[in-house]
């Protein structure tokens, strides 16, 4: 049996009664309810189904079945009639989207000649995909400009339906598959028309605002990002808090945020490069230091040292500053700043007959690590910072023993 499809007829409708003309178990202990005229949009055309209730069950997805139109709920209805509600923030928001969509893709079509190839309606923003290679922000701005002017003229939103006989009657902006029966175009005169059984608004006014958010290169192709109406302004009522927020924080108009940020992002690159520079000399200050106290095991300095909220790359800073020295062995461990990770790093000059590789694996089971190297520089993580006195204390061992015996 064929659902009559009251969204075609009227997509303002919130409320209908109708019969239930099938009751189909599903997976999971949902339901599966057709019933003989819905005003409940299923998921088609790149728009998501409606929300809302069959009685006191609510409604969690909409499907298409043919001619049908199917209902998923979660409980089995207990009468063979029902009273439909339609969750109307969802599908106006919807209809907002969905007819700003033909505007903007009529905008690219008439100032670029760009063809919409899909279109998706998302939850934060919807998407339309292009069939162009490159775009411009002069072109963005062109589009944008183009497609509110339709908005703000307040252009009434008709639909048709058309069979093969009366279709060349409109310039469709995209023409349809050859084999159809009939099919149902929605018109904005003079602008756009477009075959679409999506819902839409009555009047281009209603839409509010187009705005183009963001757009990238996807395949051979554009994928353009933007919001309409109620989405409009929460985008922009959200990125209007941030510019209030960055400009209190820089103490400067909002005018001159940019400046004010590149004038910050230079200066902590000043501070990173003097940083480094800082560091560089602890190290070199700290080697020294280590070096002068490293145990004197047989001619050859072992150094063993713990840095605390450390990087791998200041332990491997540390342990090469400290091999600049011949018959040193340097043992250095890095634990991270939350505690979470120790990082060693075992290395010796090159006069320095032993294994570091070797000397670093015997331990790494006890911290729970895995690593390696070769026979001068080995290194390695491990999670169990508990147990890396144990481990530094067995290392030191094992080296002072092959060191006491050259």
């Amino acid at each position: 049996m064929t659902t009559v499809k009251l969204y075609h007829e009227n997509a303002y409708i919130r409320d209908f009664a109708a019969n239930i003309t099938k009751v189909t178990p599903l997976p999971n202990n949902r339901w599966g309810i057709t019933l003989d005229r819905t005003a409940f949009y299923p998921t088609s055309g790149g728009q998501s189904f409606d929300y809302g209730f069959l009685n006191d069950l609510p409604v969690i997805d909409v499907q298409e079945d043919g001619e049908e139109v199917v209902h998923i709920v979660e409980a089995q209805p207990n009468t063979s009639q029902v009273q439909g509600h339609i969750r109307w923030d969802r599908r106006f928001d919807h209809m907002q989207q969905h007819s700003g969509q033909h505007i903007l893709s009529g905008a690219f079509f008439s100032e670029m000649k760009a063809n919409t190839v899909s279109f998706h309606l998302g939850t934060e923003s919807s998407q339309i995909d292009l069939d162009i290679e490159t775009i411009t922000p002069e072109n963005l701005q062109a589009v944008e400009a183009a497609a509110n002017q339709i908005v703000f003229s307040a252009q009434a939103i008709h639909t048709h339906w058309l069979n093969q006989d009366t279709i060349h009657h409109f310039p469709l902006r995209k023409p349809p598959a050859k084999d159809f029966s009939a099919i149902r175009l929605v018109e904005i005169a003079d602008f756009d028309y477009s075959a679409c059984c999506g819902t839409h608004v009555a009047n281009t006014g209603e839409i509010g605002l187009i705005k183009i958010r963001s757009w990238e290169r996807k395949s051979n192709g554009i994928r353009v990002d933007f919001v309409c109406g109620w989405r409009g302004l929460r985008d922009y009522q959200q990125k209007n808090t941030i510019l209030q927020q960055v400009s209190g924080l820089l103490s400067l108009p909002i005018s001159a945020i940019c400046q004010g940020v590149e004038k910050q992002l230079l200066k902590t690159e000043t501070l990173a490069k003097e940083l480094v520079a800082v560091k560089q000399e602890l190290h070199r200050n700290l080697a020294t230091t280590l070096y002068q106290q490293g145990i004197l095991i047989a001619q050859h300095k072992l150094i063993v040292h713990t840095l605390n909220n450390a990087t791998p790359n200041e332990v491997n800073t540390l342990a090469k500053e400290l091999i600049t020295n011949s018959h040193v062995i340097a043992l250095i461990c890095g634990i991270t700043a939350d505690q979470s990770k120790v990082h060693l790093v075992f290395s010796s000059s090159p006069d320095v007959c032993l294994s570091m590789n070797q000397e670093l694996t015997k331990i790494l089971p006890l911290l729970e690590g895995k690593g390696g190297g070769n026979v001068q520089t080995a290194q390695g993580g491990g999670s169990k910072i508990d147990q890396l006195p144990t481990a530094l204390a067995l290392a030191t061992d094992n080296i002072t023993k092959q060191l006491s015996i050259l």
